[in-house]
């Protein structure tokens, strides 16, 4: 009997998950594997940096998705508009989906809701933010102000916005500072890190102003909800991350607005068919919010459910159930003139035995090589299923 297993989003957790199924699989007819994701392309997010700083093409990060998936994924392009877990059944502008297992893997909304203001959208963790921040910083100059900072504590790759800030700075030599929620640089990632990246800061002139939560940005000027102020010419603002309508309104959701999820299965407490990964898990499991740490998350859920679904199948040798997942985010420190590569294992947030394990390596010239290097690797390995499991 066929089971079907359909995966929501095909981001970085959601197409490993979907290809890592596959590859469980061997092309077998016991399992349906159906990817459903509203875009026909998968994109490399963090090349939205290099396409504001260094005009690299939007062509670079972007692959068409039926080019990476692997025999046995079938995939579905539309909008989700509803999870009825009651029903095991997903419902979209495709129609509906029934299935044996979900995995919801729909990534966050990133954007200013309604208007962004006077302050606009100019950071790149959106295409639009990346191509109007390209477009701001060629104005910009000394004796200017700039602005670098997030919208609140939750958005991907958290250390980004102190290396961005410093490249701002040699790129236009504006005076720039960076706002940012935490009490010091990085400093949920451990005395190391957070000593190295405030030392980063310093060499290069950027200004630090911490427990500044965003409360306001207009006008010229950001305000925190303390009461500080800033004056700016660009403000360079990770938006909001939000929870997608769709997830926000199912019976998934928790008190605080999240998905609820339980480590180390990353399944719902309420509906065990239903297993949630990346960004939308990240609340829940106190992690970072990071494209490497959902395709761990990814190959850890696609062999337990391979495990439990293919078992005893004549043509599919049962696969020994997985152990204790791989937590590991990866992320490129590049200031400019010299790199390093920041390395987190989150195990003990997400089981709440204490904080992430953090390694900053020493700083080379390399690791900016090595950072172009992983954006070509991502579209050939990260997320074709072969990564994961210990």
């Amino acid at each position: 009997m066929t089971s079907r297993v359909v995966v929501l989003g095909a981001g970085a957790g959601g197409l490993s998950a979907a290809n890592r199924l596959a590859a469980r699989a061997g092309g077998g007819p016991d399992l349906d594997i159906v990817l459903v994701d509203r875009s026909r392309e998968h994109v490399f997010l963090p090349g939205y940096v290099p396409m504001m700083l260094d005009g690299a093409p939007a062509e670079s990060f972007r692959r068409p998705l039926q080019d990476l998936l692997r025999p046995g994924v079938r995939q579905v392009n539309g909008e989700v508009t509803g999870l009825d877990p009651d029903a095991s059944s997903v419902h979209g502008t495709f129609g509906t989906l029934e299935y044996d297992h979900l995995v919801v893997a729909l990534g966050v909304d990133v954007g200013w809701p309604g208007d962004a203001g006077s302050a606009g959208e100019l950071a790149p963790w959106t295409l639009d933010g990346a191509l109007a921040g390209r477009k701001a910083l060629h104005g910009l100059g000394e004796g200017d102000r700039v602005v670098v900072g997030p919208s609140g504590v939750s958005y991907r790759c958290p250390p980004a916005v102190f290396d961005l800030a410093v490249r701002i700075k040699a790129a236009t030599r504006a005076r720039v500072d960076i706002v940012h929620p935490w009490p010091r640089p990085l400093a949920p990632f451990g005395e190391g890190p957070a000593a190295a990246f405030a030392a980063m800061l310093d060499s290069a002139g950027v200004g630090f102003h911490g427990e500044f939560h965003l409360a306001q940005a207009d006008g010229g000027t950001v305000r925190s909800a303390d009461g500080r102020e800033l004056p700016y010419d660009a403000a360079i603002l990770v938006p909001p991350h939000r929870v997608p309508s769709v997830v926000a309104r199912s019976p998934l959701t928790g008190e605080n607005g999240w998905p609820e999820v339980t480590f180390p299965t990353f399944g719902h407490p309420r509906y065990p068919a239903v297993s949630v990964i990346g960004d939308l898990a990240a609340p829940a499991l106190k992690v970072g919010m990071a494209g490497t740490l959902a395709a761990f998350q990814a190959a850890h859920v696609a062999d337990r459910i391979a495990a439990e679904l293919l078992a005893g199948d004549s043509g599919n040798p049962a696969s020994p159930p997985p152990g204790e997942p791989v937590m590991s985010a990866i992320c490129f420190v590049d200031p400019g003139d010299t790199g390093s590569f920041l390395h987190c294992d989150f195990t003990a947030p997400a089981s709440g035995r204490g904080p992430a394990d953090c390694t900053l390596m020493p700083w080379l010239p390399y690791f900016r090589h090595a950072k172009r290097l992983f954006a070509r690797e991502w579209f050939e390995s990260m997320v074709s299923g072969d990564v994961g499991g210990r």
